[in-house]
C-alpha cells in the first residue's frame, strides 16, 4: 500500500494531449502514451494523470476515467518492461463529496493507482468544518480499498484555503497521507511540518518556484507541471534537496525559475500545451488566439526557457545523503 512514506521526489502533474479537432478536441492518446514513457525514461518518481494540467475540468467523468485507465496502465507495462518504477497517481477531486466519492471508487476499482489527489472544494467555497467532513468521507470511503488521498490546496484557483490547523486535523487521519500545498504560505508549511510525522504525513510542494524553500523547511518534493518539459531537472532537485545538498539544490532552483515563468506566463496549461503543440479545451484558450500583449509575454517566456541549454548540478553520479 501507498504511504506517507512513498510520498516524495518529483512527481508529474501531467498534460492531457489533445488533438485540434472541431468544435472539441479530442484526446491524443498516442501522444499520451508517449509524453508517459518519455518521463519514466527521464526518471521521474511518478505520474499524476487527470490533475489540473490534465484539463481534468474539461473532461467527462467518463473521459477522466479513462485517461487514468489506459495513461495508468501503460505507464505500468512501459515501467516493467524498462525495468524501472513509477508511482502512479490520479487527480479525482470535486466540489461535491459525493461526485468525489463516486469518482474516486470508479478509478479506484478500474486503475492501477496508488494513490488519489483531492482539491479543497472550489465555487461553492465551504468553511473549514466543510473541508475536514469532506476529506474525511473520500478517505474514509478509500480505506477499505487501500487507496489513500494527498489533499491538495492551491487557493489562487479554487478561492478555498486549507488552514494550517485544518491540515494539521486531517493529517490524523489514517487514509490521510499528505498534503500538495500550492497557498504560497511557507509559514503554513512551517506549522503543518512541525505538528505532523512525516512517516504518517508528508507535505509535497505545489508551486515550481517553491521546491527549495519548502523541502528546505521539510517538504518531501514536489508534484510538478514544469516536470512535462523538465524532468529530468525537477527530479534531480528533488533529489539533491533529499541529500540536504542545500546550496546545489538552491543553485538549480534559480536556474530553472525561467522554465517556471515560462509554464504559468498564462494560466496553466496553455502555455505547456503551446510547448508540445497540443490542444486546450474551451473555456481554456490556445495561446495564438490570445490578444497581442499576453500572447507576446508568454511567447517569449517561452522562448527563453526553450533557449537554455544547461542546468546546474546535473551531474548523474548517485546523490548520498549528508551528516
Amino acid at each position: 500500500m501507498f504511504t506517507a512514506k512513498n510520498l516524495a521526489g518529483c512527481h508529474v502533474a501531467m498534460i492531457t494531449p489533445m488533438t485540434r479537432d472541431l468544435p472539441t478536441p479530442r484526446i491524443d492518446w498516442p501522444r499520451l502514451f508517449e509524453l508517459t514513457e518519455q518521463l519514466i525514461d527521464a526518471g521521474v518518481t511518478g505520474l499524476l494523470f487527470a490533475g489540473t494540467t490534465g484539463q481534468s475540468a474539461t473532461l467527462s467523468h467518463d473521459e477522466h476515467v479513462e485517461v487514468v485507465l489506459k495513461g495508468a496502465a501503460h505507464a505500468h507495462w512501459y515501467a516493467h518492461e524498462k525495468g524501472r518504477s513509477v508511482q502512479l497517481l490520479a487527480g479525482a477531486g470535486s466540489n461535491s463529496t459525493q461526485e468525489a466519492i463516486e469518482l474516486s471508487l470508479r478509478i479506484a476499482e478500474q486503475a492501477p493507482i496508488e494513490a488519489l489527489l483531492h482539491v479543497t472544494g472550489y465555487y461553492n467555497n465551504p468553511p473549514q468544518e466543510g473541508l475536514i467532513a469532506h476529506f474525511e468521507a473520500i478517505a474514509d470511503a478509500l480505506a477499505p480499498r487501500q487507496i489513500p488521498i494527498i489533499l491538495y490546496n492551491v487557493p489562487g484557483r479554487t478561492a478555498s484555503n486549507l488552514a494550517a490547523e485544518t491540515t494539521i486535523q486531517l493529517a490524523a487521519h489514517p487514509n490521510i497521507i499528505g498534503i500538495k500545498e500550492a497557498s504560497g504560505d511557507l509559514t503554513k508549511v512551517d506549522q503543518i511540518v512541525a505538528a505532523t510525522n512525516p512517516d504518517d504525513f508528508r507535505v509535497v510542494s505545489g508551486e515550481d518556484h517553491l521546491v527549495y524553500e519548502i523541502m528546505r523547511r521539510g517538504g518531501t518534493g514536489v508534484i510538478s507541471a514544469s516536470a512535462n518539459r523538465w524532468p529530468r531537472q525537477f527530479q534531480r532537485l528533488t533529489e539533491l534537496a533529499t541529500a540536504g545538498q542545500w546550496e546545489a539544490a538552491k543553485e538549480l532552483q534559480e536556474a530553472l525559475l525561467p522554465c517556471v515563468k515560462a509554464v504559468f506566463a498564462v494560466k496553466n496549461p496553455i502555455p505547456l500545451a503551446c510547448m508540445f503543440d497540443t490542444a486546450v479545451r474551451l473555456p481554456l484558450m490556445e495561446l495564438p488566439r490570445l490578444n497581442e500583449a499576453t500572447r507576446q509575454k508568454a511567447l517569449t517566456a517561452i522562448e527563453t526557457a526553450l533557449a537554455i541549454e544547461q542546468f546546474p548540478c546535473m551531474e548523474t553520479e548517485a546523490v548520498s545523503a549528508t551528516s
